[in-house]
Order: C-alpha cells, then sequence, then structure tokens
C-alpha cells in the first residue's frame, strides 16, 4: 500500500489530522490534503491520485459535486466517502459516482475506524476480491463474521417529551457498517439479517455498542431505548435476556436502558411476545409495545396479550397510522403514548393536547453517531 497515493479531503483541520494518522498506521506514504472540493479538484488535477477519501457536506465546493467533476475527468481511479450524513443520501451519491464511471470503494462513518478503512484499501487492491463481496449473499457466517469484527454499531434517535419540548429519551438505531456494502441501517434495511440464526450475534454486537454509550446516556439524563426485533428468534430464549442482563451490568448502565417489544411479535408467536414481555418486566426493564401498523393492534387484542399486559407497561408507542385506535389499548395497559414516525414538526402541539407524551421521528431530530449526539446535546444545553 505504501506506493498508493491518497487524497485526504474534508474541511475540518482535526478530522483531517485523524484521518491521516488512520492511514499513516495502515502503511500510506503519500497523503495530500484539501480543506474542499474544490482545492481538491486541483490537487487531484495536479498529483493524479490513486485513492481520494472526501466528505461530503463541504463549503465552496460540495462533496457530491466534487466526485462528479473527478468522476467525468477520471482524475482518480477510487474513491471512499467519509460522511456522517444519512445512508438514503449515501446510496444516491455512490449511485451518482458508479453511473459516472467512477469506482466507490465504499461509504464509512466519521472517524474513520482502521479496521474498516483497511478493508476499503484492500478491495482497491484486489478488485476481484470486491467483485465477489459485492455479489455474496447475506448469510449466516457473514453476519457472524461481521459481528466478530465489529461492524454492526448503534446510531441514536432523539424522543422528544412533548409536553416540556425537550429530549429525554434515544432511540437505538442499528447499523451494519459492511466495508463491502456500504451502510444498511434500521430495523426495515437490517430485516434480512434479523431474519437469519446468526441474527441474535447482530443483535447483541448492537446492544454492545449502545451499551458503550452508557455513560454519555447518564450524563444527559436520557434512556436509551433498545427495540427487540420481532424476527429475531433469541427475544424469546432466557439465554439473551441473562446475556442482555449481564452486558448491562458489565457496562455499569443498569437504569439507563428500556426495551421496545414489537407489537408483531403477538401477530408471529403469542407464545414468545408474552415471554418478551414478562421477562422484560420481571428483568425491570422501562418497557414499551411498539406498534408499526394499524393490524398490529388487533395481535395486542389477543387473549395471550391481553393476559401479559394486564400488568401496567410503560408505553405505548404507535405509528401516526394507528392513533385513531391506539387510545382504546392504552387504557387497557394504563400506559403513556409515544408516537414515532413523525415528519412535521406542526404537530407536536396538537399531539401534546391529545395526550401523546413522547414522539419520535424526522421533526425531532435525525439519528446521529453516540459522539454527535452528545455534541448537539451540549450545544443546546
Amino acid at each position: 500500500m505504501g506506493s498508493l497515493h491518497i487524497l485526504l479531503v474534508d474541511d475540518h483541520d482535526f478530522t483531517r489530522s485523524l484521518h491521516r494518522r488512520v492511514l499513516t498506521e495502515l502503511g500510506a506514504s503519500t497523503i495530500t490534503e484539501a480543506r474542499d472540493g474544490e482545492e481538491a479538484l486541483t490537487r487531484a488535477r495536479a498529483d493524479r491520485p490513486d485513492i481520494v477519501v472526501t466528505d461530503l457536506n463541504m463549503p465552496t465546493m460540495d462533496g457530491m459535486t466534487f466526485i462528479s467533476r473527478l468522476a467525468q475527468e477520471r482524475l482518480a481511479d477510487s474513491v471512499i466517502i467519509a460522511s456522517g450524513l444519512a445512508p438514503g443520501v449515501l446510496r444516491a451519491v455512490e449511485a451518482m459516482a458508479v453511473a459516472s464511471g467512477i469506482r466507490v470503494l465504499g461509504a464509512l462513518e466519521k472517524p474513520l475506524r482502521r479496521d474498516a478503512l483497511a478493508s476499503l484499501l484492500f478491495l482497491h487492491e484486489n478488485p476481484t476480491a470486491a467483485s465477489e463481496a459485492a455479489s455474496a449473499e447475506i448469510d449466516g457466517a457473514l453476519v457472524e463474521r461481521a459481528a466478530e469484527l465489529g461492524q454492526f454499531r448503534a446510531w441514536y434517535a432523539p424522543v422528544l417529551d412533548v409536553a416540556f419540548m425537550r429530549t429525554v429519551a434515544a432511540e437505538v438505531v442499528p447499523r451494519w457498517e459492511s466495508p463491502e456494502r456500504g451502510v444498511l441501517t434500521g430495523e426495515a434495511e437490517l430485516a434480512p439479517v434479523f431474519a437469519l440464526d446468526a441474527a441474535p450475534a447482530a443483535l447483541r454486537g448492537v446492544v454492545t455498542a449502545a451499551l458503550g454509550a452508557g455513560g454519555l446516556w447518564q450524563q444527559m439524563g436520557w434512556t436509551g431505548v433498545v427495540t427487540m426485533p420481532s424476527a429475531v428468534s433469541a427475544v424469546s430464549e432466557p439465554g439473551f435476556w441473562d446475556w442482555m442482563a449481564g452486558a448491562i451490568r458489565h457496562h455499569g448502565a443498569n437504569g439507563t436502558v428500556a426495551l421496545a417489544v414489537e407489537a408483531s411479535l403477538f401477530a408471529r408467536d403469542p407464545a414468545r411476545g408474552a415471554f418478551a414481555v414478562a421477562r422484560a418486566m420481571m428483568d425491570g426493564y422501562f418497557l414499551t409495545v411498539r406498534v408499526n401498523a394499524p393490524e398490529e393492534l388487533d395481535a395486542l387484542a389477543s387473549a395471550a396479550a391481553c393476559n401479559v399486559l394486564c400488568c401496567p407497561a410503560a408505553w405505548l408507542d404507535a405509528d401516526r397510522r394507528s392513533m385513531d385506535r391506539v387510545y382504546e389499548f392504552a387504557s387497557r395497559m394504563s400506559a403513556e403514548i409515544g408516537v414515532h414516525g413523525v415528519h412535521d414538526a406542526s404537530v407536536l402541539g396538537r399531539l401534546a393536547r391529545q395526550s401523546v407524551r413522547r414522539a419520535q421521528g424526522p421533526a425531532v431530530g435525525r439519528p446521529a453517531s453516540a459522539a454527535e449526539t452528545y455534541d448537539t446535546h451540549l450545544a443546546k444545553h
């Protein structure tokens, strides 16, 4: 790798310094830097780098425009995107770059981790491996290996107390940061992973990453909300819950973790749903029952669900489409009401008048890394 010329593009001096250090540790000897896309374009024309590592959100010329120009002029062989923007944005930029004829090795969250960056640099020097990795099916062995490498991470979406208009919790958003596949985030994109027998390994990776940020939650006075995906069979296995209790003790996160059990679990398997809720209550977790669609409320009306939910649950967290029916169930459960998927900030006041206590969604705040979440909290306080 020592013969590679790498152009590092980021408008933050400190970030460039961190990334230069990681690249140097990996054996890179020729590294040039630029503060924005315009400066980077000038340097690329002069130096013709092998690999460009670039941010997207920059002044003067943003990263997307820079990559487009880079591709048009054929100024580099490969690009690595280093950004904290939403996964959907990253995938759109990757698609644009590929369509323009430039090779995108992958997209990574800042600051760059050594192991993830090393994997992408390997793909540059081994095109066959890159092709095979991109076309490989997601299977149990791949997921277990990704878990061993720490590729399953956690980002955080703020949860708002609607009455007091302040953040009181952070919902854990699962992420798979795969050097070969890019970033998959959220239960929907990770559904193929959570449907595998190896899903518990992925879920443990997400939970471990989330618990690692427990100290930040305590400093902010928040609770971290971890959703148990209904497709993961481990949520009804005592061994998983024993592992979770031990992990919480190990990280000193007692009292900072809440669990969300998906209502669809009762539709899939009422016995499993009853076990998960009962075990969560027995272990003393602050509990949420999460409703993602109106029809899932029918599952909560089943005998098995009613029997276990007769004990008060802390929250009934519903998709906005379910609100017309949710009040009856909240009364039955003696539960407070939360709403997720809120896209319009103007509805928050109306939700408060409707006895909704908390809200989560794009209108409240986008998911972010633990460090970015903490920095945002400090800036507001």
